[in-house]
């Protein structure tokens, strides 16, 4: 069961513009700040990091957001859950924050829609090479031209993104299954970035991607612009069962239009593998 994006939700131009708003505001605001190292506050691990602007970037994008739809739910990585109503925005105000810090310039805003626990759709802006890609029932637009997404069939073809085993996390058996990843894919790619690494299945230029732990704020976004742009997004409960709710998704698998995803490794991995707890 892959996903599916609703176009029942009211008014759904108008938030998605909300929502790129929002992330353009907030991309030029940390891409200011970027000048190379930063200091860092340690979350639940050593290599969980948080710097003052990604709190900075999610006040100026809760207060967009709150000025044009005032009756949402805001679940954001830094101030977690508040507000009620049947729209949700699941916020991510610097998704790649230890690249970010480290002056290594790949890193994202990303901004997810989801109405009555359907995906509506979410934009993902790239600060440092100015792109925008934008998903929703309508198509996927990167930088206002639309886009479809394009894959490799087999593993034994494809580029594979992934950050498991994520650091700090990795032990024994996780460090093997990424060894069997790179003996079944012809690349694998660890870009830092989760809503990076969807955006770029999305506009075709990785075959798939794939986390095993995830949060919705890491993925709402780019799981719009995957299926947005006729790709696949296989979403697994932290049970491993099949779910079209972004809040609900605990791992997940993306994947290009034409990738023979019952036949990848990985269809075996998400239905019964999990990966370090967080």
């Amino acid at each position: 069961m892959t996903l599916e994006l609703t176009s029942d939700c009211p008014d759904s131009a108008r938030l998605m513009l909300t929502a790129e708003k929002a992330a353009r505001a907030a991309g030029a605001y940390i891409s200011e700040q970027f000048q190379g190292m930063i200091e860092v506050d340690h979350k639940t691990r050593q290599s969980d990091v948080v710097t003052v602007h990604d709190r900075h970037a999610e006040r100026m994008i809760r207060a967009i957001i709150l000025d044009e739809a005032p009756r949402s739910r805001i679940c954001g990585e830094e101030y977690g859950a508040d507000g009620s109503g049947d729209l949700a925005w699941f916020v991510d105000p610097i998704d790649g924050t230890s690249n970010y810090a480290g002056g290594l310039p790949f890193y994202c805003v990303s901004i997810g829609i989801n109405w009555r626990g359907r995906l509506v759709g979410g934009v993902v802006y790239d600060p440092e090479r100015e792109e925008t890609f934008s998903g929703s029932a309508k198509g996927l637009f990167v930088n206002g031209r639309k886009t479809e997404s394009r894959a490799h069939a087999h593993d034994g073809d494809a580029v594979c993104l992934t950050n498991f085993p994520h650091e700090g996390l990795a032990d024994a058996a996780g460090l093997t299954q990424l060894g069997t990843l790179f003996s079944a894919f012809r690349a694998v790619r660890r870009l830092g970035s989760a809503a990076l690494a969807l955006a770029y299945v999305a506009a075709g230029r990785a075959d798939l991607c794939a986390e095993l732990t995830t949060h919705p704020w890491d993925h709402a976004a780019g799981a719009a612009l995957v299926v947005a742009a006729g790709g696949g997004f296989d979403g697994r409960t932290r049970d491993h069962k099949p779910t079209q709710d972004v809040a609900d998704v605990a791992s997940y698998v993306a994947f290009g239009r034409g990738f023979d995803f019952p036949s990848s490794l990985y269809s075996t991995v998400l239905a019964g593998a999990a990966g370090p707890a967080t």
